[in-house]
């Protein structure tokens, strides 16, 4: 059996123990240039790496003697109720890892009453992703020029009974991504020697997107010319030139009263645009560095969240993401005051390596770290975990 084709069994699945083994399954099934799209950060991916050291600062405390038989790690986020306080993000064209892309982590994420965010550059419609379940979930939208077209992302999450909408506010332009550069990342994949020299690595990922419907943008096809409806390279070139990078906050506000329900800002790392959100009638924000992709040496998360959950944490629900791949991860947040975690990188791992399977497999995983490591610091629920779980190394801990 090829390495590839191990990947993607349940045994190999079963044997991971972690993020860690799932992202290494996702390295050796995927081609190197998509491995590199879903794993890298941008310029010297400095803020990359320093994600994942951050939670290196803070210290657990473990309480003893506690009554822990019974552990429930369910909680309420924005209105919807979760059994776990972690999401799985929208991250879009999620057909690069797996051709069953965002149906498989939807399915994944109703299965195990996790949250699931989808998004207007998925590779699945929004109405395919909303018939999966009855689990909660939200949509995250960029603003195009053509404001008709936002408004009908309203109308049609509306319609679809989608409980949140999303706006990410941090992609003004994209980030500068050398591993993409280095790798001449094409999508659809071009045929080149460097091109087909990584192909022949994954023939497990190859024969899956050889034989699988082709890529497109299916949010985006009522809006491109009918002769063009369902071409990825259209729809591409669409989506990049409808992006709006005068939207401002005025415009958000707009867009929050259009929606009318549970409204959050995602790419906050200052307590001054935490307020402003706030101000606009936000009901939630997500603290983020777009897991290291865009601004490069951009401030951790755990580094900014207190200050923004001093100003502000008592006004809208405040959510974190960018480099959480453990249970404890996840704690710490919710020990600084996060009301819940978004996942992207982590659950995309597991698409990557096994589809359906390996998203499963990595909640599962998170689940059982957040129960066991609960366990061991005396907590019975998630309500439990406060600012006293948790203290700070000394501050030149990260230097």
């Amino acid at each position: 059996m090829s390495a590839s084709s191990e990947a993607t069994s349940s045994g190999a699945l079963a044997r991971a123990i972690g993020v860690d083994d799932i992202r290494n399954l996702a390295r050796r099934r995927l081609p190197k240039f998509i491995f590199d799209y879903l794993d890298g950060g941008a310029d010297d991916e400095y803020t990359r790496r320093q994600n994942s050291r951050s939670f290196n600062a803070l210290s657990l405390i473990q309480r003893v003697l506690v009554d822990v038989d019974s552990v429930d790690t369910s909680t309420t986020i924005l209105g919807m109720q979760t059994s776990v306080p972690f999401v799985l993000s929208s991250t879009g064209a999620s057909r690069f890892y797996h051709s069953e892309g965002e149906m498989a982590a939807a399915r994944a994420a109703a299965k195990a009453n996790v949250i699931y965010g989808t998004t207007s550059s998925a590779m699945y419609s929004l109405e395919d992703v909303a018939s999966v379940g009855d689990a909660p979930r939200f949509f995250q939208v960029y603003v195009f020029k053509d404001r008709a077209v936002t408004k009908d992302y309203v109308m049609r999450c509306r319609s679809s009974g989608y409980d949140a909408m999303f706006l990410t506010v941090d992609c003004a332009t994209a980030g500068n991504r050398e591993r993409d550069i280095r790798n001449q990342l094409a999508i659809p994949p071009k045929i080149t020697l460097r091109a087909i020299w990584h192909l022949l690595n994954a023939p497990g990922w190859s024969m899956d997107y050889l034989t699988s419907q082709a890529w497109s943008f299916p949010n985006v096809d009522g809006y491109v010319d009918e002769s063009t409806k369902g071409d990825f390279n259209t729809a591409a070139e669409w989506f990049a030139g409808q992006l709006d990078r005068s939207f401002a906050w005025d415009d958000a506000e707009a867009l929050c009263k259009d929606w009318g329900g549970q409204f959050v800002i995602k790419g906050i790392t200052s307590v001054e645009d935490a307020k402003i959100a706030v101000s606009i009638g936000a009901t939630g924000i997500v603290v983020s560095n777009h897991g290291g992709r865009q601004l490069d040496h951009a401030p951790t998360t755990l580094e900014v969240l207190p200050e923004i959950i001093d100003v502000v944490g008592d006004k809208v629900e405040v959510l974190v993401d960018s480099g959480y791949r453990r249970g404890t991860d996840v704690i710490k947040a919710l020990a600084l005051g996060a009301k819940g975690v978004l996942l992207g990188k982590a659950y995309l791992y597991g698409l990557g390596a096994g589809g359906e399977a390996g998203v499963s497999r990595v909640i599962e995983i998170l689940k059982s770290e957040l129960e066991r490591n609960m366990m061991l610091m005396g907590l019975q629920s998630i309500s439990q975990i406060t600012s006293d779980c948790v203290r700070w190394r000394d501050p030149g801990f990260l230097r």
